[in-house]
Formats: structure tokens, C-alpha cells, sequence
């Protein structure tokens, strides 16, 4: 018997292996892709993977860290989002009640239309692209289908060692003295990657169900946050352009303002909330600039 299983293990997923790992507690990794190296081949919109899956290492806790991200793609293509976002989720929900399973399920700020920020646990849901919607009825299934679940609803940033997402994204456009566009009419109030992984390990031991934001207690608008990674890598801020996301023709709208309320997380977990600066401080000899 495995303790846990983390689904998705990419990004944020393979952060939470290392972090169970790093507390001797025996993990499974899952990906979709059948070249990754260290993880089993898996596809959670194949009810008898899940079932085969949990069948081969009885695990006690199943961290689903699977979705499609692909926001202005799924715009087009409806069937696919919701196959993986929400159905996929279902599928995982449906094997956890039959085996007695708890779940942790990773959601996002964007089910919310941005219309005002600081959104707690309670706040009706709103999503205004095809992404959103499919994580909003992944919820709503999860909820249907099964009881000892949490839900996570989060934003996160971090160094990646393959060179994706943002902030290595705004590292690269820095690096190679390419002007961008910071949006500073979008705000939210990420986690980094490794800081979050702490905080779902600690919940996997905890006995809370439902719904649970984790989010930083700082507020940045995406100009703010890119430029404070200008300043600590002594770049040129000129590099950066500050604008609104109207601005730009993009496939799916993105709500403006999601940040979330992280009281509930703060009473229930010991784990502290780590700033940017620090971590900056702490990577400023991992990140080649």
C-alpha cells in the first residue's frame, strides 16, 4: 500500500512527489505523456486506469493534480476541457468513494469572473471562458460524487527547471532584452510551486473536507509582479510595458481580479506563507541570469 497518489505529476504535481518523498512518505507519480521518466503512464478519462491504478497500489490519499490548461485552446474545443477538467475529474471522484479514498483536487482562481478579488470559499462561481467552466463543473461533480474530498482553489509561480511558465517566462524576456506587455488591470496572489506542495502535503494528513483557498497574503497586479523580479535580477524596467490584458487580442477572456481570501487555510494549516522576496533571495544561485 502506497500513501499517496499525486495524478498530473508536471508541474505542481511533481513538486508534491518530491515533497512526500522528502517526508519518507511512499508516493506514486502519474502522467499522461508515456516518455515521462518517472511516472506511470495514466489517463484519468479512462474510468479503468483509475480503477486498475488504485487497484495495483491501494493508496490512501489521491492528490489530482491532472487538467488542461490550455485556456485560449480549450476556448475551441469545448469536448476536450470538459473530458479532462470535469469528466476526468468525476471519473477519479467516483473511485475514491468506491475505495474509500480521500482526495485532494486541484482547482483555480479563474472560476471566478474577477469582478471584484478577495473571493472566499462561499463566493458563487462565475467563469467566463471554456477552461473556467470545466473546473467549475469538476467541482460540482467532485462534491456529487464523494465526501471525504478537498478542493484547492490556487494560483502559483516557481522556478522551472524546463524553462516554462511565468516566471521563467519574464526571466527569458529579460534575459534576452525583449520588451513585453505587464498587465496591471489583472491581480492575483500566487503561491510559489514548492511553498503550495508544503501545504497540500500538510492537508493530506488533516481531516478538513471541502472547499479550501490557498493563496499568498500578497497582492500583485501581473506589471507588479514582473517588475519585482526585474528589480531583484538588476534588469531594465524599461523592458517592461505596462498595459492592460484588453490590449491584447487573446482566444478566452481572463477575469481581472482573482484573488482569493486565505483565512480559512491560515487557521488550519502551520505551514507559513513564504513572500517573493524571500524565495527570490532563496533562488538568486539556482537561476542563471
Amino acid at each position: 500500500m502506497v500513501r499517496a497518489l499525486v495524478i498530473g505529476s508536471g508541474f505542481l504535481g511533481g513538486n508534491i512527489v518530491n515533497e512526500f518523498r522528502n517526508n519518507e512518505i511512499q508516493v506514486i507519480g502519474t502522467n499522461y505523456h508515456k516518455n515521462s521518466s518517472d511516472a506511470i503512464h495514466f489517463d484519468i478519462t479512462n474510468i479503468d486506469s483509475i480503477i486498475s491504478c488504485v487497484k495495483k497500489y491501494s493508496p490512501r490519499v489521491i492528490i489530482n493534480c491532472a487538467a488542461n490548461v490550455n485556456v485560449d485552446d480549450l476556448e475551441n474545443n469545448e469536448k476536450l476541457a470538459f473530458s479532462i477538467n470535469a469528466n476526468g475529474a468525476e471519473n477519479i471522484a467516483k473511485v475514491c468513494k468506491s475505495n474509500k479514498i480521500r482526495l485532494l483536487h486541484i482547482s483555480s482562481d479563474a472560476v471566478f469572473d474577477g469582478k471584484k478579488g478577495m473571493y472566499v470559499e462561499e463566493d458563487v462561481m462565475n467563469p467566463i471562458n471554456i477552461y473556467a467552466k470545466s473546473k467549475m463543473l469538476g467541482e460540482k461533480l467532485i462534491s456529487e460524487n464523494l465526501e471525504n474530498y478537498v478542493i484547492i482553489r490556487t494560483n502559483f509561480y516557481g522556478f522551472h527547471k524546463q524553462d516554462k511558465f511565468l516566471f521563467n517566462w519574464i526571466l527569458s524576456k529579460l534575459k534576452n532584452n525583449e520588451r513585453f506587455l505587464g498587465f496591471n488591470d489583472v491581480f492575483f496572489n500566487p503561491l510559489e510551486v514548492t511553498n503550495l506542495s508544503k501545504m497540500i502535503y500538510e492537508l493530506s494528513e488533516k481531516k478538513f473536507c471541502g472547499i479550501l483557498h490557498l493563496a499568498s497574503d500578497e497582492i500583485f497586479s501581473k506589471f507588479e509582479f514582473a517588475t519585482k523580479i526585474c528589480e531583484f535580477f538588476g534588469f531594465d524596467s524599461n523592458l517592461i510595458r505596462k498595459g492592460s490584458i484588453d490590449d491584447l487580442d487573446l482566444n478566452a477572456k481572463r477575469p481581472k481580479n482573482t484573488t482569493l481570501v486565505n483565512n480559512k487555510a491560515k487557521e488550519l494549516l502551520d505551514t507559513k506563507i513564504q513572500k517573493l522576496d524571500f524565495w527570490l533571495h532563496n533562488i538568486k544561485n539556482v537561476v542563471r541570469v
